[in-house]
């Protein structure tokens, strides 16, 4: 094969992503549910010229993968995250999961999902892209970094470590309280899945984050709109089914760093602080389940910074992205193969 085929058979399928140049993404198939075909859309960094695409990918099959998950009505939208994680040598990844994002089809309920484990289908298929014989860091956030914990918990072995970004471990409001509300949940998720549980959040966090409106990031506000897409019973309850199934399934056997804000802010007017804390989730009640995550847990609280750690504040993110970059480097098969400061498109 000559190395111009070789370079479109590595590209078929893929296409420039809205990320923007250094971008690729492409459609994978799920099969169909109730309400018609599904898709996830995996996307990848690639930084370089097109024409020397084919070169940097068999290049970067030397690199350590890290694959990001994101959260509830949420999607991989940090392109400042991808390029900096690319720049310190690794191969890095997202997907947006069925009915987010990308991924989401007219017609479709945005975000439901009758079980977390649904979403296995979507990591299954990323690691047959990445290569089954390289087994990715999973960077996931808030509830993608609940369904990131579950699957390395059931498929050790998979993933070479984990890191959780303000991940949804438990209820807000503990243990207790999701056991008294989970089997009503659950009634009522297989009567009515699509049926809005929660009314509409605030927009104090998009507030903090989005470029538009002080923040650093700029994001598709249709994706992931102000206050949140209606949050669907089925999806609450696969969240608290997936969260006990979690407590009961035993200790990680997977290297695992969790990061979260020092604080919460919670308020019905927004507050300039805000900006400077977790105003979605109980941080903690994320340190106490994160404790019960194992004993090969770290557990980061990282002050002044916002729900996704990683849009928050330049100098606050820069501390986190150090706490990650540290904590790798003291992992055996990550560490020794991590490099400083590799310029976007030099693979």
């Amino acid at each position: 094969m000559t190395r111009a085929a070789r370079r479109r058979t590595s590209d078929a399928g893929w296409r420039r992503d809205v990320l923007g140049a250094g971008f690729r993404c492409r459609t994978l198939d799920l099969g169909e549910d109730e309400e018609g075909p599904l898709r996830a859309v995996a996307v990848r960094c690639l930084p370089g010229p097109a024409a020397s695409r084919g070169a940097a990918q068999a290049a970067q099959r030397r690199r350590i993968p890290v694959l990001l998950i994101h959260g509830w009505s949420d999607y991989v939208l940090d392109r400042r995250l991808m390029l900096h994680l690319y720049a310190r040598g690794f191969d890095v990844w997202g997907v947006d999961l069925r009915k987010h994002g990308r991924s989401l089809l007219p017609g479709q309920t945005p975000t439901a999902v009758r079980d977390l484990s649904e979403y296995d289908a979507e990591i299954a298929a990323m690691l047959d892209l990445i290569g089954r014989d390289r087994p990715p860091v999973l960077l996931a956030h808030s509830t993608g970094g609940l369904t990131a914990a579950l699957w390395a918990q059931r498929r050790p072995g998979t993933v070479r470590a984990l890191v959780l970004n303000s991940p949804w471990l438990e209820f807000h409001a503990g243990a207790a309280a999701r056991e008294a509300i989970r089997p009503a949940l659950r009634a009522l998720a297989q009567r009515a899945p699509t049926a809005r549980v929660l009314p509409r959040g605030s927009t104090h966090y998009t507030r903090t984050t989005h470029a538009l409106f002080g923040g650093e990031t700029p994001y598709s506000l249709r994706w992931k709109p102000p206050g949140g897409h209606d949050f669907p019973a089925c999806t609450l309850s696969a969240v608290l089914e997936g969260q006990a199934r979690l407590r009961r399934g035993g200790p990680l056997a997977v290297p695992t760093l969790v990061l979260h804000s020092s604080r919460s802010v919670f308020g019905l007017r927004f507050r300039s602080d805000m900006a400077e804390a977790d105003i979605v989730l109980n941080v903690r009640t994320i340190a106490a389940a994160a404790r019960q995550l194992g004993p090969s847990v770290r557990i980061e609280p990282v002050d002044g910074a916002r729900h996704d750690v990683f849009l928050s504040a330049p100098a606050v993110r820069r501390r986190a992205l150090e706490s990650v970059e540290d904590w790798l480097r003291e992992l055996p098969d990550i560490g020794p193969t991590m490099t400083r400061d590799v310029p976007p498109g030099r693979p």
